[in-house]
């Protein structure tokens, strides 16, 4: 599968919890566990980490609907195990360098300059670097893997900060 699939499977799970199609969206959501299980098995880490990206903005647009049916709980608490697995496997993935991560022009760069002020959800983020919303939810898990960032709920909101010096 591509990135492309899945976001196409995280948006047919999404429109089929939001419709109520519960065996649809649990043939969607087996179908993301076990393409996290197979990028793990068979070492695909493009593919892990453009998986966890949609399930990430699948779990988040999920739980910004507030849908608290019970039905609609249990989906979004199957998102969250699938974006553990995979946060497990890529979590044995070394992280890039300090160094790489504040080189000038890259998104990790503009992140770590918009956190030296204090910590920023975010939507803050995106305004602070002028980054799409995609390449500040990219960068993020990479300084945090490296120890740059810290990261906490705050409501519906993700608060970041930097917890390092860079350089």
């Amino acid at each position: 599968m591509s990135g492309e699939a899945y976001r196409g499977l995280a948006d047919d799970v999404r429109d089929a919890v939001a419709a109520g199609r519960w065996d649809e969206a649990d043939a969607d959501l087996d179908t993301l566990a076990e393409e996290a299980a197979l990028c793990l098995v068979q070492d695909r880490p493009a593919d892990l980490a453009a998986l966890a990206r949609e399930v990430a903005r699948c779990h988040t647009a999920l739980a910004l609907c507030e849908d608290r049916r019970p039905e609609a709980m249990h989906r979004l608490g199957q998102l969250r195990a699938i974006a553990a697995l995979v946060a497990a496997g890529r979590a044995n993935r070394p992280a890039r360098s300090e160094t790489a991560l504040a080189q000038a022009g890259t998104p990790t760069a503009a992140v770590l300059r918009a956190l030296a002020d204090g910590a920023k959800s975010g939507p803050a983020l995106v305004e602070a670097t002028g980054l799409s919303h995609d390449a500040v939810a990219r960068a993020l898990p990479e300084l945090r893997a490296a120890g740059l960032v810290r990261s906490w709920p705050a409501g519906r909101l993700v608060m970041n900060e930097r917890t390092g010096a860079v350089g």
